[in-house]
């Protein structure tokens, strides 16, 4: 079995427990089991911007299940403050601590620890979130809360970028997390309140998520 299967079957044994959802997450950053992680912004994401030259608007944005921030950082700017959420408190002291010692300020950036479903915003909507690797982290029952949440968190005219991934089973496993999700997923959980406006089926990619994502932009209507 690869690392990467092994690292798998370990998060699924540690979501089959009674721990809450806070718990679990918290154990696996402390155990530094976190195969999401590629130590930079997703080749994606870069694309879409640099290459693409997709308009990313100014103001307030959001990366829920922010990991250690590069997506966060990435996005930010002197016109775009971006908030970095996780629900693990032992990634998000590790990320303020590496936010200061890299001396970004938090007119460009904040992380924040709190629940997707439950957190308080600071201010007003969001111009944009950026979700890759946070709605396959949820079972499928959760999902319609998940767009929910979106849609309330958005402003009109604003976006959400959603990078879809996996595809496909990328383990042995084909449970989750994550749980394989589809174009056809995403367009039934956001028709009602977006509407698709870009979409990439082979975007540039991280070398072993090749083929298994899709980008995608939508518009809050």
């Amino acid at each position: 079995m690869s690392q990467l299967n092994k690292d798998i079957q370990l998060i699924k044994d540690i979501f089959n427990n009674n721990e809450s959802d806070f718990e679990r997450w918290d154990t696996l950053w402390q155990k530094g089991v976190t195969p999401w992680d590629f130590g930079e912004p997703s080749p994606a994401l870069k694309q879409l911007i640099e290459e693409k030259k997709f308009p990313l608007p100014e103001g307030r944005g959001l990366v829920p299940g922010c990991g250690k921030g590069y997506d966060v950082y990435y996005l930010s700017s002197e016109k775009r403050h971006v908030t970095g959420l996780d629900i693990s408190k032992t990634l998000i002291e590790q990320v303020q601590k590496e936010q200061k010692e890299l001396n970004i300020p938090d007119s460009r950036v904040t992380f924040q620890q709190g629940d997707f479903f439950d957190f308080n915003p600071q201010e007003e909507k969001y111009q944009f979130v950026y979700d890759y690797t946070f709605l396959c982290s949820f079972p499928p029952h959760s999902r319609p809360k998940w767009a929910s949440r979106i849609a309330e968190l958005i402003s009109s005219g604003g976006i959400l970028i959603a990078l879809m991934y996996p595809l496909r089973a990328i383990s042995e496993q084909t449970d989750g997390p994550p749980y394989v999700l589809s174009p056809e997923i995403y367009q039934e959980l956001l028709g009602e309140n977006f509407i698709r406006e870009y979409f990439d089926e082979n975007p540039n990619s991280f070398e072993r998520r090749k083929g298994n994502e899709h980008m995608s932009v939508w518009r809050r209507k």
